[in-house]
């Protein structure tokens, strides 16, 4: 059975519907190396990322008073549409979940949500529905590179002959099986504001 997938997606209208501290909110910020395909790094370090950028970066948004905020590792991370959980893999900052939406005969498309904590529930061949959270974002204070807690949204289509427990982040980044999706290009980007600067950093890199 394919389950539909309706166009555009309303994810950050998701978001804000299972975190109390976003309702109201005016919009997400996304600052340069927060994008698909970029290969700027958004966090306090110098250099390049090693790839380009496999989907976005969300982190920042700005308040129902007009105060731009960040993450905490509280925030709560929903499934963007109905979907079975496919794969389930560590990475650099936490763990990341495949939802499969089930497109067509020869390929699976795939959300991922990576640098979570997975709810304990969250077990692969479990049927998911949409806005169902799945994790919260990991908690990243501390760490060496002064990464702020994220979550990071990848799309891609598949074939249906890869096995789930081939998918992780090296494979992702090295096969030419996958097809990486911008994810913005697939959503409801009414609340989105992209900025040419990014001030955060700005002040961390200050601070050194």
């Amino acid at each position: 059975m394919h389950i539909p997938l309706v166009t555009p997606v309303p994810y950050f209208a998701l978001l804000a519907a299972v975190n109390e501290c976003l309702a109201g909110l005016r919009n997400f910020n996304f600052y340069p190396g927060m994008l698909f395909g970029s290969r700027d790094k958004w966090w306090p370090d110098s250099g390049l990322r090693p790839t380009a950028h496999e989907g976005i970066d969300i982190c920042y948004y700005t308040d129902g008073a007009g105060r731009e905020q960040s993450f905490s590792p509280r925030i709560a991370i929903p499934a963007m549409a109905p979907g079975r959980i496919f794969a389930v893999c560590r990475d650099f900052l936490g763990q990341s979940v495949f939802i499969d939406h089930e497109m067509d005969d020869s390929h699976r498309f795939l959300s991922v949500h990576a640098h979570i904590i997975l709810h304990r529930q969250v077990n692969i061949g479990r049927t998911v529905q949409t806005g169902e959270v799945v994790g919260t974002v990991a908690d990243t204070t501390g760490r060496k590179n002064r990464m702020p807690a994220h979550v990071h949204l990848s799309l891609m289509r598949i074939p249906q002959t890869v096995p789930h427990d081939m998918l992780d982040w090296k494979y992702i980044c090295s096969s030419d099986q996958i097809e990486l999706i911008d994810p913005l290009s697939m959503l409801d980007c009414d609340h989105v504001a992209i900025h040419s600067k990014n001030p955060w950093k700005e002040r961390e890199q200050a601070r050194l």
